[in-house]
């Protein structure tokens, strides 16, 4: 999706390892679908840490979803758009609970930073590749 495999495990290990997510998550109990035109990653979050993933929603559900297209999310990855513009131009869009979306706006905005990290140099090449 990214260019690389194991952009989600890395962007995951690399979030929950920073102090700056785990605040802003810390009084989160519910989860996040992220929707990537057709692919969909669920993100369980707990106590300020993304404790589990799936490549699809189980049947509880998500706390909210961002759904956008597989464009805009490359977009994001490359660092070419902040999550901020993205849903400004509505480029990425919400849908759920807009409460706890906005509530849990610094920790997405920090793991779309530890998504740029870990899927920078696979992007860069991927475009090159196309």
């Amino acid at each position: 999706m990214f260019g690389s495999e194991t952009w989600l495990a890395d962007t995951v290990a690399s979030a929950n390892s920073d102090d700056d997510f785990s605040k802003a998550a810390e009084h989160f109990d519910g989860s996040i679908a992220l929707e990537i035109g057709e692919q969909t990653v669920w993100l369980k979050i707990y106590r300020g840490e993304i404790i589990d993933t799936e490549p699809y929603v189980p049947q509880f559900g998500a706390t909210f979803r961002l759904t956008g297209n597989e464009a805009a999310w490359q977009q994001l990855a490359a660092g070419d758009m902040s999550f901020s513009q993205a849903l400004y131009e509505t480029a990425i869009r919400s849908s759920g609970n807009k409460l706890e979306a906005n509530r849990l706006r610094d920790a997405i905005e920090l793991f779309v930073r530890h998504l740029q990290e870990n899927t920078t140099d696979s992007t860069a090449e991927m475009e090159v590749a196309e």
